[in-house]
């Protein structure tokens, strides 16, 4: 087994002696795969040490004294990042210059484009605008940095005269959520895939169509959704939270609107004229 000298490693190394056959096996698989661990969902990870449940996992980081697997999986990044800030195709450090930030982030970004253009299928980008074109109702949701491409896709789906519906309040959301109907479609946005206020209102949906976009298409989220797209962006500095993959959610959804505005043809492009002739009075 190796050893580090790192804070989270340490705990594992120092509490191993007491833990139990499938404890020790969980430590054993961490510490030789740390950066496959913090990319998986608690599932993925009881299956790939061969646990019969995940209830083991959750007995092993609480042991450890972590509160929840995401706690764990952040200090585990932590670790993992040493003094990185961005961990991506090209590692960003604390004592990096402007000029090596900029470069090393536009780098990694059009890497991050480049790679994710063979995963981002003809037929999942086909699937997911079928949907959206026969829902009556589109219900955006996503917090935190989610948020902020939940609120876009809102207003670029609102555009083309759909109904839509955005909220960053996780109750209303609940609420709205609680009562969908067959011709409602959900566009989901969890890097993590493991958001429990993303999650729960959606367990017992009514027949409306979800379609998700994450960081791990094995995800809870990934798991019940109808389509998922799936953001792989190699970034593991969880302190700071996914920001290249932002990129990628973004031209997702851009390209989503693209799509359903050439298949609206002449009707569709009528409405985005409305639509700009209606802020003309806002400008000068």
């Amino acid at each position: 087994m190796q050893k580090f000298e790192n804070p989270t490693f340490e705990r594992m190394r120092k509490a191993y002696k007491d833990l139990s056959k499938s404890g020790k096996k969980l430590v054993d698989y961490v510490l030789e795969n740390p950066e496959k661990v913090i990319r998986m969902s608690i599932t993925q990870l009881a299956r790939a040490v061969g646990l019969k449940s995940e209830s083991t996992v959750v007995r092993f980081y609480r042991n450890l004294g972590f509160s929840g697997y995401h706690d764990f999986k952040v200090s585990l990044a932590g670790d993992l990042a040493g003094k990185s800030i961005v961990h991506s195709y090209r590692d960003i450090y604390i004592d990096d210059s402007i000029e090596n930030v900029k470069k090393k982030f536009l780098s990694s970004t059009i890497r991050a484009f480049h790679d994710n253009e063979k995963k981002l299928s003809d037929d999942l980008l086909e699937d997911a605008t079928k949907i959206i074109s026969k829902a009556k109702r589109v219900i955006c949701i996503g917090y935190g940095a989610s948020a902020a491409i939940a609120k876009y896709a809102a207003f670029r789906f609102s555009v083309m005269s759909k109904e839509v519906f955005f909220s960053e309040d996780s109750h209303l959301n609940a609420v709205i959520l609680s009562k969908l109907k067959p011709n409602d479609s959900v566009l989901a946005i969890s890097y993590s895939g493991e958001s429990k206020d993303v999650i729960i209102p959606l367990e017992h949906r009514k027949g409306a169509k979800v379609i998700a976009i994450t960081g791990n298409k094995e995800s809870f989220l990934g798991r019940i959704s109808d389509v998922v797209f799936d953001v792989g962006v190699k970034e593991i500095s969880m302190r700071t939270d996914a920001l290249i993959s932002r990129y990628m959610q973004m031209a997702i959804v851009d390209i989503l609107f693209t799509v359903l505005a050439v298949k609206g043809g002449e009707e569709v492009l009528n409405e985005l004229s409305d639509t700009r002739r209606c802020f003309s009075h806002l400008k000068f």
